[in-house]
C-alpha cells in the first residue's frame, strides 16, 4: 500500500520498517496509505535540496508528515546552505533538529 515510497529507492523491508514505526507511535496510517500526494510533496521538498536519507527521515520523525507543508518549507528555508543541510541530514536524520523539525 505504500509502494509509492519505492520512488525514493526504499526497499520492501525499509517500507515495512516504516509501517511498523508508524504503528508503534500510534500515528494515523491512513495518511500514509491513502494520501500519497501529501507524503510525496514533503519528501520531494527534501529531495529538492539534495536529501537522499528518506528512510532516516521517515523512521526518525514520521510525525513530520502531519505538519503543514509550508511550515516545513519555511524551516528548511531558514538554513542558508542547503547543500550542507542536505549533507548533514543524509549523515543522520537527527540533524533535522538544526532546522527545528525534530
Amino acid at each position: 500500500m505504500m509502494d509509492y515510497l519505492k520512488k525514493y529507492n526504499l526497499t520492501d523491508d525499509e517500507i515495512e520498517d516504516i509501517k511498523y514505526i508508524i504503528s508503534e507511535r500510534n500515528l494515523d496510517m491512513d495518511v500514509f496509505e491513502f494520501d500519497p500526494e501529501l507524503i510525496t510533496s514533503i519528501l520531494d521538498l527534501f529531495v529538492s535540496i539534495g536529501v537522499t536519507n528518506i528512510y532516516g527521515i521517515m523512521t526518525t520523525r514520521p510525525s513530520l508528515f502531519f505538519d503543514d507543508f509550508d511550515s516545513i518549507k519555511k524551516s528548511l528555508d531558514k538554513y542558508e546552505n542547503k547543500n550542507e543541510l542536505a549533507r548533514l541530514i543524509n549523515e543522520d536524520a537527527e540533524n533535522l533538529r538544526l532546522v527545528g523539525l525534530l
